[in-house]
Formats: C-alpha cells, structure tokens, sequence
C-alpha cells in the first residue's frame, strides 16, 4: 500500500507547481502540512533540509532524526493525517532520506516528493517508489497541442497554429521556459493580439529572466563544451566533422554526455544539433556581437575547407553565415544564393541576403534578384521602388521589357488592376519587337485574370505552347493563370492537369516561395465549386506539406484549411481557420487575402445566424475598396446576402444571391454563378431551376446535377426531389446545403400531409444542423413541436438502438403492451407504420 506520491520529470515540466497547488488544497481543508525544498547547499549539511525542527544541541545523529520525524509527524488529533511534502528530493543528504524513510514506513504521515528524471537520488528515496511505499507519477514535457490548450487559457484566446508550433519547437514542452519565454515576448510586443488571434512576431533576443535561466542550466559546465554550444548558437546544425575541427572531438562528447548536444546520423556521416533550442538563444545573449561575429567566420571557413557543403541548404547557410560573420563579403555568392533560398521556399533569407549583396556592391543582377524576393515578402512598393531605379538606367529595350513585366507582377500584387492593364497595353508592342512575346502573354494573363477569365486563358496558352523564349518564372505565371480561369469556368480536368504541371515546376523554382499556394487556392477554389470535396481534401493535405515557413505561407495554409472546412459545413472550425489566416495577414501590403479571410468570416458568421457580428465584420470590409468587379464583389454579395438571411429578411437575400449570380454571368465566370445560384435555392428561390440546368453541361462536378436537381424540386413542389437533392449534397460533403433542403423537404411534407415523411426529413435536417452549427431560414422554418410524447420518443429511441419489444418493457419497467401501446399511437400521430420508419424519424444522429 503506498502512502504518498513521488512525482518525477525533467526539469521545468511542472513539478514544484503541482506540489504547490497540493499544498494549497490541503491546507484549505486546515490540514496539517510541512513543506520543504531540498538544495545543492542544504545537501551539505546532515539535517539541513530540516533544520528548522531538528534538535541543534544534540549530538546523537539518531537521538535528532528521532526529533525530526516526532516533529514533523505531530498532530493534536490523531485521526487526521500529516502532509510532509519535500520538492528536488533527489537532493536530500543521507541523514533527511533515513528521517523520510521512517515517516513512510512506519505510516506516520502522507508524503509527496518531486524529484528530478536523471539526477542522482539517494538509494532511499529511490527505494521507496521502487518498493511501491510510494506511488511514481512521471510528468512529461507538453505535446504541441497540450501547449496550444494552455496557450489559449493563460491569453485567453485562440493563438496562431503556427505561432504554437513555434512557442513549442523553442521550448520542446517545458512549462517554465514556455512561461518565461511567453511572458518576455509578451513584453517585447512581439506576441501580439490581432482581432482575437495572437501572433507571434518572432524577434532577436529573448527576455533577461529566461537568459539567466538558460545560463544557469549550463553554467557549471567546462570551457571546451561552452565552445562547442557558442558554435551551435550561431549556426544550428553544423556537420560533426566540421564542429571536431573547430572544438575537438572530446568536446563534443562531453557536450553529448550532458545531454546539451545530440548527434544525428545522416548518410555516411552525422550532424550535431543543440538539444535545446533555447541553449543557442540564451548564449547568443550573453555574447557580444563582435564574438558572434567571429564564430560564424570561423564555422564558414571550416564548411569551405571540408568541402562537405555541396547542396542548396548547404549554400544558403555559407551564404548567411558569411553575410553575417567578420569575413570579406561576396556580393556574388549572395545574390546566388538568394536565389537558392527562393528555390528552397525561404523568401526571408533570400531578402536579406539579396539586400547584403546590393549593400556590398552586387551588381544590377543582386538588384533585380532583391526586388523579386521583396515581391514574395509582399513588399510591393519596395519592390515597385527598386524596379523604377533600374528601369531609370535600363542598359537596352529587352531589358526595359523584362523589367516592365516584373513590375506588373508587383502592381498585381497590390490589386491595382487599372495601372496593370494599362502597363499591358503600352508594352506590348515593344515586347513583340524584342522577342518577349511568350513571357508578355504569360504577364497578360496573370493581369487579366482578375476581370477577364476566357482572355486570361488565351493568354496563358500563347505563352505555353508558342516558339520562344519562356523562362520557369514566366512559365509559372501562365500556368497559375490557367489554373484560375479553368477553375472559374468550371473546367476541372483541365485545371487539375495544369495544376499538376504547374505544382512540378514551382517545386524547384526560384518563385516556389509563393507561386505554389497561389496555384492551390485557384486549384481548391475550383474543387469546392465544383463540389469534388474528396480530391479537396486530399489536395490540402498535400499542400499542407509544401516547404514554407514564412508568413504568407502560414496565412496560406490557414486559407486552404479554412475554404475546405467552409465547403464542408464544418462552420466553428472554417472560422478560427480563416480568423487566423485574417490575424496573420493584418499586416501585408496585399489586402485581398485579408479581404477575402474578412468576408469569409463575415458569411460563416451568418451561416451560424449570428447577425451582429456579420454585420460588423461586413462594415469594416469597406475600406479595402477592391477594384476588382467580379472576385470580391461577389463574395460581398453572398456575405450580405447571408447576412440578411441571418437577419430574417429573406426577400433582401435571394436578391443579393441574384446579383452574384448575375455578375458572374456577365463576367463568364459559370462555377461562380453556379454557387450564387444553389444559394438563392437555399434561401427559397423558386426561378433558378432553367439556369441550373443549363449551368450542367458547362460546370464540371457533382455540384451542378445536386444543385440543378435542388432547384427543379423545389419549382416543382416536389418534395422527393427534394430528399433525393438533400442526399446528392450530402453524399459529396456541402452538409449545411444538405440540411437547407431537407428542412424544405420537411416543410412540403408537412403542408401535404405526410407527417411521417415529414418527420424523417426533419431529423436529417437536425442531425446536418447539429453537426454543422447552421442557423440558417430553412432550418429555423423548419422548427416545429414533435408530435411525440416524451415516453414515445423514448420508447422509439430505444427502438432505434435495436431492442425488441420485450427488452425496452424490461429497461422502462412497463409491460410489453404498454410498449405496443406506445409504438402504435406513435404510429398513428406521424403515419409512419414501420419500426425502422419510426426510428429514422426520431433519431437526429442516423444518416438516411
């Protein structure tokens, strides 16, 4: 029988927390307690831990342990139990482990130890979990989404996926570098709160309270491990035959035993890699930077001694640490590799390193390579800066060509659609005269697309499949532009085989750093409207994976998240998505991502029935002010529309629907105006039924025939119909369209009579309500009383779950015609005649 807890871990996971709120809650039911924290200083001295009761003038050892354990044991009513509660006990002398050995095995108090996982106890303490006297609580460090759970409670809101990931790779689960290192960025204004979501704007430095704790974890260590940690802290990780030129191999092993440095084999060799993230951010901020500076020479020069360096990780990480280090600088190397780190998905590095070439005298080639990696930073009016000084100085017509084009990609970026079209109306015949015209065709499509998506399309196969020089960046944007307008006209086998040539190319291409999610928006948007939910869903798992840790990227993947979860219905989940792509993006030059997170909120908000805050979300909106005359109009349209379903004024919503409807028409975008259409549906328009119908032969996908079915149904007062469009929905995953037209199939049932039908049709409803967390006119209409006592829903639920006649008598204690009786009034109030009818009926969780 154990009479206590012994509670172990690493250090820093809770330990001494936990026996504090022990303590704490002992003491408030006026228990006696006695609480001690063992130390290196008391471990001294024989009794030290206890020397607050230990008897100083006696000098018999057992006469005094006698005294401690009476005193600490003590109690004036017998029946209630001592706490004796000792934190870091693995630090206990041996005179205190004989003093808690006793209490424990002569039963004479509860005891709660915490020591430490690894640390040397004495051969007592250890005895007495391994003899179970004791019971042995192992805490661990937290999870990822353990820290994202206690993240959200201490800031009391949702925090950035990625910020998580990040908070939790630095401190690898440790509660208290967690706590220090939250509560330093909290003060450095770098963990900031944006609309409800915080993010973490990743800094320099960390706060002096961790330092300090960082350095007291390694501060008894020796010189040489020192070093090999200090080399580690500047670049992380470096190969093991590089760290044995600079340190010696002793060093590095002493660095392993104390578990500072883990070594990891890869191919034929092995790399060296700091255990702990914040090892290397706690040194870095005990060093000067002239000392930093010198380390990163040293490891640099020992990488291009080796000769082990030989990929594109490899030549960006020279490259920086040279860029950084008190070597000669190499404006050539860093205009490569800022190349190199484009290709690897890695825009910040390949600003930096591109802005230290131009600054170290690189030629107009660094400037042309700072002004792409500023455009996937989303720095466009840096990027429109640098562009107008070379153009000032452009060196022949080719090049003026090739700079106007880049500019253009940069005017795009910041949505200024009428300074686009008209840069690609000047160069167009100067573009012909030098040659350029395929990368003119693939720049005219990328401008077009907004306003144009046929002509956009045209453009993109000119620059394709003409004869001509095309280099991977033009090519890249002919194909985003393909992807987008097929995706809009509903043309999904050839969106998704450009897609696919589009993913290859970006895969080792200096526009990877953003092309690539660029391409999987338009290829996404296309599925959802398509309503290919299952190759969506696929699709964001792969892009989930796509290299990318930046920003954009993070707002990128919460996007594609986000639009998924939104097809699928999956309202509470799409919303914190699409709030944290909103909170990451607050701060970008381009406003159509945050636009487009803004109204997604805004109509999610609605769906839910909540109209305050779609209101709210819609006023703020405004400002953004996008020209764009088809896009964002029409998710506008459908976020008002939705807004005033929310609000109960359906009339005002099915002509919003109709706008979008009719503004794709006009601007040929099918796969669009399909969506409006099935909306109207929604909210009750009996006239899309013609358009629907014809929207199938143009519109590819499961989406068109629920929709154009949905539509005809409900012209036709056809309630079947209905039920068979509620299933078509459902069965491709648009669940809250599912729900809408089976409450309008309840609804017809209803008016006709069939009450069984109705009923049935109504639980489907619910079950797709309850799973969706949709509020929506359909749903609200559609919730009328159930005719069903409460007896008989309960008789009928357990009908559901498979009982016989008998066995429900039996578990409500009635007889078996009592149940009859029950089932046959049942029967009689809904029409409906059959066991399973009834129970289809009744139960909102089945699926039909």
């Amino acid at each position: 029988m154990s009479l206590g807890v012994l509670v172990a871990g690493p250090a820093g996971v809770g330990k001494s927390r936990l026996l504090t709120e022990a303590v704490a809650h002992w003491r408030a039911r006026g228990r006696p307690c006695h609480y001690f924290h063992a130390s290196r200083s008391a471990q001294a001295v024989p009794l030290g831990l206890f020397a607050a009761v230990a008897d100083a003038a006696s000098v018999d050892p057992l006469r005094r342990i006698r005294a401690v354990v009476t005193a600490l044991t003590h109690c004036d009513d017998p029946a209630v139990p001592v706490l004796l509660v000792i934190d870091d006990a693995h630090l206990l002398d041996d005179q205190s482990s004989l003093v808690l050995t006793q209490i424990v095995h002569h039963h004479l108090a509860t005891a709660l130890l915490a020591v430490r996982t690894g640390a040397d106890s004495p051969d007592a303490v250890t005895a007495l979990w391994k003899d179970q006297r004791l019971r042995r609580l192992d805490l661990q460090p937290l999870s990822v989404s353990e820290t994202a759970t206690l993240l959200t409670c201490v800031l009391d809101g949702q925090v950035e996926h990625s910020a998580v990931s990040e908070l939790w790779r630095y401190t690898r689960g440790n509660v208290l570098h967690l706590r220090h290192l939250v509560d330093g960025e909290l003060a450095a204004a770098r963990l900031v709160d944006r609309g409800g979501v915080w993010v973490w704007q990743r800094g320099e430095g960390i706060s002096s309270p961790l330092a300090e704790l960082i350095e007291s974890t390694i501060a008894r260590q020796s010189p040489s491990v020192l070093a090999v940690i200090d080399l580690l802290s500047v670049s992380d990780p470096i190969e093991t035959t590089v760290l044995e030129i600079l340190t010696g191999v002793e060093a590095i092993g002493a660095a392993v035993d104390a578990a500072l440095v883990t070594l990891d084999t890869v191919g034929a060799g092995s790399m060296a890699r700091l255990a702990h993230p914040l090892l290397g951010e706690g040194r870095r901020a005990r060093t000067t930077p002239s000392r930093l500076r010198a380390l990163r020479g040293q490891i640099a020069t020992a990488l291009a001694s080796c000769g082990t360096a030989t990929g594109l990780v490899d030549f960006v990480r020279r490259a920086v640490l040279v860029a950084d280090s008190d070597l000669p600088p190499d404006p050539l190397m860093f205009a490569e590799a800022a190349e190199a780190a484009l290709r690897l998905a890695d825009p910040a590095t390949a600003e930096r390193l591109a802005r230290r070439a131009v600054e170290t005298g690189g030629a107009r080639a660094a400037q042309i390579v700072h002004a792409r990696t500023l455009l996937h930073c989303d720095r466009y009016d840096e990027a429109l800066s640098v562009n107008t000084a070379l153009q000032d100085s452009a060196e022949s017509d080719r090049e003026a060509v090739l700079l106007t084009l880049s500019r253009i990609t940069y005017m795009a970026g910041k949505a200024d659609y009428a300074a686009t079209a008209a840069e690609v109306t000047r160069i167009e015949k100067a573009a012909n005269a030098c040659g350029l015209h395929r990368p003119y065709n693939a720049i005219a499509a990328w401008a077009k697309l907004p306003r144009d998506h046929p002509a956009a399309i045209t453009h993109a196969c000119a620059a394709l499949q003409a004869q001509g020089w095309l280099d991977e960046s033009f090519g890249l944007f002919a194909l985003t532009s393909l992807v987008a307008g097929h995706s809009m006209l509903g043309n999904y086998k050839q969106m998704t085989a450009a897609a696919e040539d589009g993913y290859r190319l970006a895969g080792n291409s200096a526009d990877a750093a953003t092309l690539h999610y660029i391409i999987g928006i338009f290829h996404l948007e296309g599925y959802c409207l398509g309503g290919y939910l299952d190759a969506a869903t696929e699709l964001v798992r792969q892009l989930d994976h796509v290299p990318g840790d930046f920003p954009t990227a993070f707002a990128f993947r919460a996007i594609f998240a986000g639009m998924l979860a939104y097809t699928r219905g999956e309202l509470s989940a799409a919303t914190s998505h699409f709030r944290e792509a909103l909170a990451i993006a607050a701060s970008f030059e381009s406003v159509w991502l945050p636009g487009f997170a803004q109204l997604s909120v805004a109509t999610l908000a609605a769906m839910a029935g909540d109209n305050g805050t779609a209101t709210t979300l819609l006023d703020r909106y405004e400002p953004f002010g996008y020209p764009d005359p088809t896009r964002f109009t029409y998710a506008h349209l459908l976020a008002r529309a939705w807004t005033q379903a929310a609000a109960g004024t359906v009339t005002h919503a099915i002509a919003l629907a109709n706008q979008a409807a009719d503004l794709s028409q006009e601007h040929r975008r099918p796969a669009q105006e399909l969506m409006a259409a099935q909306t109207a549906t929604q909210f009750g328009d009996r006239t899309q039924a013609h358009r629907l119908g014809e929207l199938t032969r143009l519109v590819e996908g499961p989406r068109p025939v629920a929709a154009a079915l949905h539509a005809t149904a409900l012209s036709d007062w056809d309630p079947a119909g209905l039920v068979e469009a509620a299933r078509c929905y459902e069965e491709f995953g648009d669940l809250v369209a599912a729900a809408d037209t089976f409450a309008q199939a309840a609804d017809l049932l209803r008016r006709n009579g069939y009450r069984g039908a109705a009923l049935t049709a109504t639980a489907s409803a619910r079950r797709l309500a309850a799973i969706t967390g949709a509020d929506t006119p359909a749903l609200r209409a559609n919730n009328v009383p159930s005719p069903l006592t409460t007896r008989q829903r309960e008789v009928i639920a357990l009908v559901a779950a498979g009982l016989t006649n008998r066995q429900i008598a039996e578990k409500l204690v009635m007889s078996v015609r009592t149940v009859e009786g029950h089932l046959f009034r049942a029967s009689r109030k809904t029409g409906i005649t059959t066991r399973a009818g009834l129970a289809a009926a009744l139960d909102p969780t089945a699926k039909h």
